[in-house]
């Protein structure tokens, strides 16, 4: 019985219990909540008040013949003690089994799990990836493999049964309806089970085993791959009807596209006569598990993820070993970095069978091709196409002379006009770059020389205002962008060389007044006159003028 996060728990019985707990307590647990209410009975989330750890409590609905009462009672009990003996990954655990001494409810107390289960995760007319559905089953089916060892038969595998945990694992959930295979409490008259996933032999009440949940289980698979169930009817009746006795619709014939691969695995599971189905859950958890990672790749690490591996240790047999023929890979190319499917051992006759199919599609096909080729006469081209290549190709020459003369808007102009008749011509795409780059290009020299020119303006107006500090910045970033240009560098030295001149002339002091006045006051001597002496003379001349060459006359004496 699903219920959210579920699986099962509780019973009452000896009193006309409707399924509902009016006390906040139950023996030890504390009721937190209910999760969910179901044919069998109700499930509480409830608190084990002893080790604190939250768990589920299932109750069941005693509204039945009290006739039965105790009936129903041994059959929970010994159920219980059916299910307390599983111990698996994949099944939901019970942690304890009891009586309220206060209120005569009988109750088992299981892990709480936190999840969904497929049937509130698929709704109405969703399928999962086949391959998800393929490792789901194949995990549900080793849990199962396990319960059939220990003697235990579920009797109600369902969507409703099979939670998915947070990280994707599936688990079992309500074996309240599981019974040991020696058990005849069933009541008569009544069958335990879901009529839609039900096998023939719960139908007709013959002898059930562990391959009947893998029936069940093969109807939850066709309807995780194709998102319906493979027997349908209008009743109960015709359902049952129909399980009993049709025959299950082939899978990919329900959904167009689903991987042929899975219609013989369904069909072996959803066999009338169980000797014909697979026997152990672990036979069908590894055809599953295989066809899983061949539809996925995964690596050598994550096989366990897809739960191929046997559920029980690997036991010596004495049978003998098949006789049937087939190509094992795995011992001559063991030391090769192959595939994991190319080790896998193939039947002689099926691999001869599907080589011989693909060499006779492949045979067809070249035949139908080799008919379809069109051999000729082809017509010519028309005159208007021609003459329009013949325009195309001229623009497209103009367009590689303007470019090689320099003229960018006339070569972009003629390159344009040719990708127009023809957008899909590489060379006309690669002739587009290039003007393209070309343009760029200019632009880029453009904007640099205008750049220069501003920096040069503005050095020469801080030149004139005696800002040299200043006026050595913006002509060496104008430098920087055009080391040759002249006007710039020839300031550059200029500014520079004043501004070293101004760093070095001494500082001036200022003479107090009193005796500046003083001085003043005093007459200046005359300077004595020095009498020219004939000889060379070196004159050095500082120019305040960006020229570097011309001609200077000097006069002295008039």
């Amino acid at each position: 019985m699903p219920y959210c996060d579920d699986f099962i728990g509780v019973v009452a019985v000896g009193s006309r219990y409707n399924g509902a707990v009016s006390s906040e307590r139950i023996g030890r647990y504390e009721i937190l909540e209910t999760l969910g209410k179901g044919a069998m009975g109700v499930v509480y989330l409830a608190r084990d008040s002893i080790i604190d750890r939250r768990v589920a409590l299932k109750t069941l609905r005693i509204d039945i013949d009290p006739d039965y009462a105790g009936e129903f009672r041994e059959r929970f009990f010994r159920e219980a003690r059916a299910a307390g003996r599983l111990n698996h990954s994949g099944i939901v655990t019970i942690h304890d089994v009891g009586e309220c001494p206060d209120t005569g409810l009988v109750y088992i107390a299981m892990e709480y799990i936190k999840g969904q289960d497929l049937e509130q995760m698929l709704g109405a007319d969703r399928r999962l990836h086949p391959a998800e559905a393929a490792r789901i089953v194949a995990e549900v089916a080793l849990g199962l493999d396990y319960a059939h060892n220990l003697g235990v038969v579920h009797r109600d595998i369902k969507p409703a049964n099979i939670i998915l945990t947070t990280d994707g694992s599936p688990k079992v959930m309500d074996f309240g309806v599981a019974r040991l295979e020696s058990s005849n409490l069933t009541v008569d008259g009544q069958f335990i089970g879901t009529p839609n996933f039900m096998s023939p032999e719960q139908i007709t009440g013959k002898t059930v085993d562990g391959r009947s949940d893998l029936f069940s289980l093969g109807v939850v698979l066709f309807k995780l791959l194709t998102g319906t169930r493979p027997f349908k009817g209008a009743n109960m009746h015709e359902v049952t009807l129909k399980i009993a006795q049709e025959a299950c619709p082939i899978p990919s014939t329900v959904v167009p596209g689903l991987p042929a691969a899975f219609n013989p695995i369904v069909l072996k599971c959803l066999e009338k006569d169980p000797a014909r189905r697979f026997q152990t859950g672990a036979e069908l958890a590894e055809v599953l598990g295989a066809l899983a990672r061949a539809l996925v790749p995964r690596s050598e690490d994550d096989a366990g993820r897809t739960s191929v591996t046997s559920s029980q240790p690997d036991i010596p047999t004495s049978e003998p070993v098949s006789k049937s023929r087939s190509f094992d890979f795995r011992h001559p190319l063991k030391d090769l970095p192959l595939p994991s499917w190319i080790q896998w051992p193939v039947e002689g006759r099926w691999a001869a069978a599907v080589i011989g199919g693909w060499a006779l599609i492949i045979l067809i096909a070249v035949v139908i091709l080799n008919m379809t080729v069109d051999r000729g006469p082809w017509p010519s081209p028309s005159a208007e196409a021609v003459l329009g290549r013949h325009w195309t190709v001229k623009k497209y020459m103009h367009a590689q002379d303007a470019l090689a003369h320099g003229n960018l808007p006339a070569a972009e102009a003629a390159c344009l006009q040719a990708l127009h008749q023809a957008p899909a011509s590489p060379g006309g795409r690669a002739l587009a770059a290039q003007i393209h780059r070309a343009l760029e290009a200019e632009e880029t020299i453009l904007a640099d020389r205008n750049r220069v020119e501003d920096l040069v303006s503005e050095g020469r107006d801080f030149y004139r205002k005696g800002r040299y500090q200043s006026a050595v910045q913006r002509f060496k970033q104008a430098l920087d962008i055009d080391a040759g240009h002249e006007l710039a560098s020839s300031y550059f030295e200029l500014a520079s060389e004043r501004l070293k001149d101004t760093r070095r002339q001494p500082t001036h002091r200022t003479t107090p007044v009193r005796t500046t006045t003083a001085i003043a006051a005093q007459p200046k001597p005359a300077p004595p006159q020095a009498e020219p002496i004939p000889g060379l003379v070196k004159i050095h001349l500082r120019f305040d003028s960006p020229l570097n060459s011309g001609h200077l006359t000097v006069t002295l004496d008039g």
